[in-house]
């Protein structure tokens, strides 16, 4: 039998994950935006690179958080098809 305790700690454990997905989305496009504020400033061009890196980052972070739930799909079919092989082993 799992303790209540540890019980908590597996379900800790497991969201972590979703606790991420914010930064997950928000640190490519904030990157984006800052690294091509310093591209413009030293190529002296106008936001191009700005609103390119920001573009960038959008696709990036949404590509990494489609990843990310992707992952927790298939973790919880395998999950359902492990008890569904322990219940008809019984």
């Amino acid at each position: 039998m799992i303790s209540k305790e540890q019980n908590q700690k597996r379900t800790w454990v497991k969201n972590i994950n979703h606790t991420t997905l914010g930064w997950e989305l928000a640190l490519p496009i904030f990157g984006g935006a800052f690294l091509g504020y310093l591209m413009d400033k030293h190529f002296n061009s106008h936001y191009i690179f700005t609103l390119s890196f920001i573009v960038f980052g959008i696709i990036a972070g949404y590509y990494s958080i489609y990843r990310i739930i992707e992952l927790e799909l298939l973790r919880t079919k395998a999950a359902k098809l492990g008890i569904q092989k322990k219940d008809t082993e019984s």
